[in-house]
C-alpha cells in the first residue's frame, strides 16, 4: 500500500482529500504547513507528496525546493494541489523548481486519481522524477517574488471587484474584509517565514512594510513613521537615494532591477542582494515596489576564500615546476664541483672557488626543498608522534634562535593525542615560527608555544573552507611583537612575499608551513593586529589508529664505497655522466643507460650479477618503478633507488613516500649519495 502526505492548512480540504484516497487504497499522512510536512518525510519519507502552495509557516513553494535539496527526499514524486496559484506562470515556476505534477483545485475525482496514478506509476516503472531547473537562489528569489507579485496583484484586483459588487451591503463588506484579514494574516505568515527580508516601498521612496527577517536586521526602523528608505537603512543616514539603488529603477520604469550593495550597520559592513519589482494597478500604474533582500556577507567570505585556495594551488604548481627543473641544474653543478674539488689541493686557489661554487649550490637547493614544502611536493616518511615529546625535544634549539632578550613559554596540554606526520616538519614549522617572531620583537618579548586537543563540528566547518570536521591537535605559536595589518595578512603564505628588509629574508618561511600543514591534512587560522602581536594556530589531525613506533633514521657512514655492479638510468645526459663519476670513484661498476629500453638491453647483455638499479622516476617509454619491475624478472634479488627533483604518485602518495621505498632526492652530493646507496644495498 502507497504512503500519501497530504499537506494543506484547511481541514476540510484535508479531510476531503484524506476520505478520497483512502477509499482508493492508500495509506495517507497529514500536515499543514510545510515545516510540518518535513518533520513527517524526514522521520518516515511517503511514496509521494500531494502540497497545497498558500500556507503560513512554509508555503508550497518552499517546500518544494527544501523537498527536492533533501537527499532522502528529492527522488519522491512531488505534486502540487492548489487553487490560489493558478496562473500559466505558476505552474512554469512550479516545475521548473522540481514538481512533477501541478493540478488545480477541484479537480473530478476521476481525473484527479488518474493523474495520481499516472505519476506513482512513472516513479515505480525507474522513471526519474523531476529535477529542479533553477541556475541559484537569485534566480529563485526573482522567481518567487514574481509569484508573489502575481497573487498580490490578482488579490487587489479581486478587493476593487468585491468592493464595486458589495458597495451597497454592509453586511457582505464586512465578510469580505475578515476574508481579506485572513489572507493577508497568511501573506504576512508567509513572509515573515521565507528566508530572504522583504520590504514594501512606496513612490516616495517610504518604508511601508517589513517582513520579520527585515525587522530583525534593522530593528531600529518603524514602518508605521513610513521613514525613507536610503536614510533608515544606513548608519551614517544618507541623505539622497543610492546611485545603484534597484527599487528607486523600478519605481520610474516599471521593471524587475537588481544590485549587490554594501550597507554599514551597527558598525559592520554588511553585503545584500537587493531584488526589486513593481506592484502595478488595474491601469498598469507602479503604486509601490517590493525589495527581496538576501544576506550574502558570508556567502561572500566563502567565495573570497575559494579564490584565496586556488590562487595559492595555483603558485604551488608553478613553484614544484620550477623546482623540479632546477634541482635537475643545481645536481650537476653540485657534483661536478665535488668531483673538481676532489682533483685539486686545498692549498690551491681554485679549491677555495669550488667550495664557494658547491656552498652556493647547496643554498639554492635548500631554497627549492622550501619550495616544494609550500607545493606540497617535499619528500616525507611519516611516523606516529607525541607532539608534546617533540616540542619540547626543539625547546633547546629554539631558545638558542630567539636570543636571550625573549622568554620562551612553554604550555604543554594534557593529555594531547598523537599525530602522524615526519618529524622533521615539526622542526621546520617550529623553526620558521620562531624566527619570524624573533624578527617582530624589538627588545624584550615573549614567544609561547600551546598544545591542545579540539574537535570542530559540522557548523564550525560550514563558515570556514578547508575544514574537515574531526579531531585535531592544536599546535599555537604567539608573540607579542609588532603584529600585521589586513594587507599583509592577506599575502602572508605566498612565497617570496616579504616585509622584511633586502638581505633579510628569503619570503620562503610561511609558505613552507603552509604546505607542510595542508600536505598534513591541517590547516592554519592567523589572529594578528598592528601593536598587539601574531598568533599562529595550527591544527593537525589526530591520528587515530592503534599507535605505531617512531621510525628511526638509519646511520650510514658518508664515506661509504663498495664494489657492486649498479644500472643508472637517468634521461638528462649531464647528470647521467655525473652520477656514473661519483659512483666509479666510489669503486662501485657502473652500467649506464639514457632511457628505459636501453637499460633493459644492457642488463640483458651483462654476464655478471646486478646489485642496484638507480633510476629517475619520471622518463620516457617507462617510469622508473616499471623498470624496476623488468629488471627485477632478470634478477630477482636486485635493489632499487629512486632519484627525482620531486617524488611522483609513482613511488608516493601526496608526496609520502610508499612503504618500502629507497628514494633520493635531487639534487644530491656525492657523500648523500654514497649513504643511500649503501643503505640501499644492505637493506634486508
Amino acid at each position: 500500500m502507497s504512503t500519501v502526505l497530504l499537506v494543506d492548512d484547511n481541514q476540510q480540504n484535508l479531510y476531503m482529500l484524506q476520505v478520497l484516497l483512502s477509499a482508493n487504497g492508500f495509506q495517507v499522512e497529514l500536515a499543514s504547513n510545510g515545516v510540518e510536512a518535513l518533520e513527517r518525510a524526514r522521520s518516515a519519507p511517503p511514496d509521494m507528496i500531494i502540497s497545497d502552495i498558500l500556507m503560513p509557516v512554509m508555503d508550497g513553494f518552499a517546500l518544494c525546493r527544501a523537498w527536492k535539496e533533501d537527499e532522502r527526499l528529492k527522488n519522491i514524486p512531488f505534486v502540487f494541489y492548489t487553487a490560489t496559484y493558478t496562473d500559466p506562470k505558476d505552474e512554469d515556476f512550479a516545475l521548473r523548481l522540481g514538481a512533477d505534477r501541478f493540478i488545480i483545485k477541484p479537480a473530478e475525482p476521476e481525473k484527479f486519481l488518474a493523474l495520481l496514478s499516472e505519476t506513482m506509476n512513472d516513479h515505480e516503472a525507474g522513471k526519474p522524477v523531476a529535477t529542479p531547473q533553477l541556475a541559484g537562489d537569485a534566480d529563485c528569489y526573482k522567481e518567487y517574488n514574481a509569484a508573489l507579485i502575481r497573487k498580490l496583484e490578482r488579490k487587489m484586483l479581486q478587493l476593487e471587484e468585491a468592493n464595486r459588487i458589495l458597495e451597497g451591503d454592509i453586511a457582505e463588506r464586512k465578510r469580505a474584509e475578515t476574508a481579506l484579514e485572513e489572507s493577508e494574516a497568511k501573506t504576512r505568515s508567509i513572509l515573515d517565514n521565507i528566508g530572504i527580508g522583504v520590504a514594501l516601498i512606496s513612490p516616495r521612496m517610504e518604508i511601508l512594510e517589513l517582513n520579520d527577517r527585515m525587522r530583525k536586521w534593522f530593528p531600529t526602523i518603524d514602518p508605521g513613521q513610513h521613514p525613507t528608505c536610503y536614510r533608515a537603512f544606513h548608519d551614517p543616514v544618507r541623505e539622497v537615494a543610492c546611485d545603484y539603488c534597484p527599487t528607486s529603477k523600478t519605481l520610474q520604469d516599471g521593471l524587475v532591477h537588481e544590485a549587490t550593495t554594501q550597507t554599514p550597520q551597527a558598525g559592520v559592513v554588511r553585503n545584500y542582494r537587493i531584488v526589486s519589482s513593481p506592484i502595478l494597478n488595474a491601469a498598469g500604474e507602479v503604486t509601490a515596489a517590493i525589495e527581496m533582500v538576501e544576506d550574502i556577507t558570508e556567502k561572500l567570505s566563502l567565495e573570497s576564500q575559494v579564490r584565496q585556495a586556488q590562487k595559492m594551488e595555483s603558485i604551488g604548481r608553478l613553484a614544484s615546476g620550477v623546482a623540479h627543473d632546477f634541482n635537475n641544474m643545481l645536481g650537476v653543478i653540485i657534483g661536478h664541483a665535488e668531483l673538481a674539488r676532489e682533483q685539486v689541493a686545498p692549498t690551491q686557489p681554485l679549491f677555495d672557488s669550488l667550495q664557494e661554487i658547491r656552498k652556493a649550490a647547496e643554498r639554492s637547493a635548500a631554497l627549492t626543498r622550501q619550495l616544494l614544502a609550500f607545493a606540497r611536493k617535499q619528500t616525507v616518511a611519516p611516523s606516529v608522534l607525541d607532539l608534546n615529546e617533540t616540542v619540547e625535544g626543539m625547546l633547546k634549539m629554539l631558545r638558542r634562535l630567539i636570543g636571550e632578550d625573549i622568554d620562551l613559554a612553554w604550555r604543554p596540554g594534557a593529555g594531547v593525542w598523537p599525530i602522524k606526520m615526519d618529524p622533521s616538519q615539526i622542526d621546520q614549522i617550529l623553526a620558521n615560527l620562531c624566527v619570524n617572531a624573533r624578527d617582530a620583537i624589538a627588545g624584550v618579548g615573549k614567544f609561547t608555544i600551546e598544545t591542545h586537543s579540539v574537535t570542530f563540528d559540522e557548523a564550525y566547518c560550514a563558515n570556514h573552507l578547508g575544514v574537515v570536521r574531526g579531531e585535531y591537535v592544536l599546535l599555537a605559536v604567539t608573540d607579542n611583537g609588532c603584529g600585521m595589518d589586513k594587507a599583509t595578512l592577506d599575502k602572508l603564505f605566498e612565497p617570496y612575499f616579504t616585509t622584511k628588509g633586502i638581505g633579510k629574508g628569503t619570503g620562503l618561511g610561511l609558505a613552507t608551513v603552509y604546505g607542510i600543514v595542508t600536505q598534513n591534512g591541517g590547516f592554519i587560522n592567523v589572529y594578528s593586529e598592528p601593536g598587539h602581536g601574531t598568533s599562529f594556530k595550527i591544527y593537525l589531525p589526530r591520528h587515530a589508529a592503534q599507535t605505531e613506533p617512531v621510525r628511526k633514521e638509519s646511520r650510514v657512514a658518508q664515506t661509504a664505497r663498495g664494489h657492486e655492479t649498479i644500472v643508472v638510468v637517468e634521461d638528462e645526459p649531464s647528470i647521467l655522466d655525473m652520477a656514473g663519476q661519483m659512483l666509479e670513484r666510489l669503486g662501485y661498476r657502473v652500467l649506464a643507460a639514457s632511457t628505459p629500453g636501453e637499460a633493459i638491453r644492457v642488463a640483458k647483455g651483462h654476464a655478471g650479477e646486478i646489485h642496484l638499479l638507480i633510476t629517475d622516476v619520471v622518463m620516457p617509454e617507462m617510469n622508473g618503478r616499471d623498470l624496476a619491475k623488468h629488471l627485477v624478472a632478470l634478477y630477482p634479488g636486485i635493489r632499487q633507488l629512486f632519484m627525482s627533483g620531486y617524488t611522483s604518485s609513482i613511488i608516493a602518495h601526496d608526496a609520502v613516500l610508499d612503504e618500502g621505498v629507497n628514494f633520493i632526492q635531487k639534487p644530491f652530493s656525492m657523500q648523500g649519495l654514497a649513504a643511500k646507496v649503501r643503505e640501499a644495498l644492505d637493506t634486508k
